[in-house]
This record gives structure tokens, sequence and C-alpha cells, in this order.
């Protein structure tokens, strides 16, 4: 797509700073409702920070390889809904290791020009992107990591936006805590939920 391309070519591969806080974004649906969860999580003891939530209509329907489309809807009031600004920004949804180099957290980063990590409990399928080992690349450049649980399960770790693909690793190992996501996607993955069914 056009717009997919333009943007992509606007992603920055250059790691922030300092990191020293990471927010979780995560979005649950029910039908075309959607409840997105923010959480602000410190770097590295994970403590939190903040946590906020939006709810609305989704405007467009979901579409294999076009996510940001329906998720931009959410994540973006969201982002002005809360007060911290973290370091990083993890998103749920894929990065530059996509078709097009522009998943939903790159997508996202660029809109605000902010630091951005996606994950992924399953890659995508194109031409061009593959998985080599523990690498994943996308025409021929690596753009992130396969890291693997405790239980040996896969979770696929790719830049989004000013990152790098080792940073981009290095950040969601340290905030592995146990589950499968890393922590501070799998508090919004908890409150989105919590915010789906009504319940603080």
């Amino acid at each position: 797509m056009n717009a997919q391309r333009l943007l992509a070519r606007k992603v920055s591969f250059s790691p922030p700073g300092e990191v020293s806080s990471v927010c979780g974004m995560d979005i649950a649906y029910r039908g075309e409702e959607g409840f997105a969860a923010g959480v602000v999580l410190r770097y590295p003891g994970l403590d939190e920070v903040e946590v906020s939530t939006d709810t609305g209509m989704a405007l467009v329907p979901y579409m294999p390889y076009f996510l940001a489309f329906r998720e931009m809807r959410f994540l973006v009031p969201l982002f002005r809904k809360l007060r911290t600004r973290a370091s990083v920004y993890m998103v749920n949804g894929h990065g530059t290791f996509h078709p097009e180099g522009l998943g939903a957290a790159s997508h996202f980063g660029i809109a605000f020009d902010i630091p951005t990590i996606g994950v992924c409990l399953s890659p995508l399928s194109f031409s061009g992107g593959s998985v080599e080992g523990d690498r994943l690349v996308a025409d021929g450049r690596e753009v992130g990591a396969v890291i693997r649980t405790r239980s040996g399960r896969k979770v696929f770790v790719s830049v989004g936006h000013r990152m790098s693909p080792r940073l981009a690793e290095e950040v969601a190992r340290a905030c592995m805590r146990g589950h499968r996501l890393p922590e501070p996607l799998f508090l919004a993955d908890l409150y989105s939920k919590r915010a789906m069914e009504g319940r603080p």
C-alpha cells in the first residue's frame, strides 16, 4: 500500500538514549468495540507508574498486514491520555518485520516520533521476510529477534521506530517475568481485558 511505503521511509533504526521506563499498549476487542490499555513501568525494575484505558468503536475492519489502520484509532487517544511519557513504547503488533516495513508498532512510533518496539506471538509470512535462527530479517536487513521463553515458546520482537534490533531485544528480554509476553504487554493485555469485562 502506498501510504505504508511512504511512512516506512521515515522509520529510524537509531535507538534512544537511556531507557528509564517502558509503556506496554494493547487492545482487546468485543466485536467492533475496542478496549485499549497503556501501562507504564519503570525500567529495569518494572514497578508500575501509570495505567490508563480508553474505549471506542473500530473505524475499519481487520485486514491482514493493515492492523495499524484499525488500531491507531485506539492507540492515538490512549497515548494522549497517558500523563507519563515513557522512554520506549511496546506495542502488541509487528514493527518493521512486515511486508511494507511498517507494522502497527512502526506506524504508531512514526505518528508521534517516539521509540517503539513491536512484539508478536507469531511471525508474518511475506516475500523478503525470514526467521534466520534467532534473528528476524526483512529484505536482507536484520530487524529484530526471536526470544524463547523458559517453556520454549517463541516471541517475535522487531524494531518499530527510533530503535535498534539489539536494543529492542535487550529491552524485551529484560521485561520477561515468567509470562510469554514481556511484562508491560502482559499487564496491558490484562488491563484491556478487565476494561472489556467492566472490572477495574
